[in-house]
């Protein structure tokens, strides 16, 4: 159960980064295997730009569990001690990273990631 691919929509080439309607960047995902995946990007919104890093290792690599440890980088912030759960079609990963636990989910033919620093993404074609 607790692998990847089922909480992501597609992940090759290069994709478009929207929050909310707007199109504000894009990138691609540099690996995406069972346990472990890493995304960058670029974006411009709200007056600001910049990179955009997001990386994830499920560390028990069980494929029947619905939860445990995990690695969680954003941007230049690794948090080694995160832990996920799956919950439905969401995977949940609670880091010291973020406030909120960030939610990834497919959607709308891309990759819902909701709670990155307050804001929802999608990642998609």
């Amino acid at each position: 159960m607790a692998k990847l691919s089922p909480f992501f929509g597609p992940h090759d080439g290069k994709l478009r980064i929207f929050v909310k309607v707007f199109s504000v960047g894009s990138g691609t995902f540099k690996s995406f295997e069972d346990f472990r995946a890493a995304f960058g990007g670029s974006y411009k919104a709200f007056g600001q730009a910049g990179t955009f890093g997001l990386s994830i290792r499920l560390s028990d690599g069980d494929t029947s569990a619905k939860s445990g440890p995990c690695e969680l980088a954003l941007n230049d912030k690794t948090d080694n001690n995160a832990t996920y759960q799956v919950n439905g079609k969401k995977l949940i990963l609670t880091t010291k990273l973020n406030d909120t636990p960030i939610e990834f989910l497919p959607a709308q033919g891309g990759t819902q990631v909701n709670g990155v620093s307050g804001h929802n993404l999608w990642i998609g074609p």
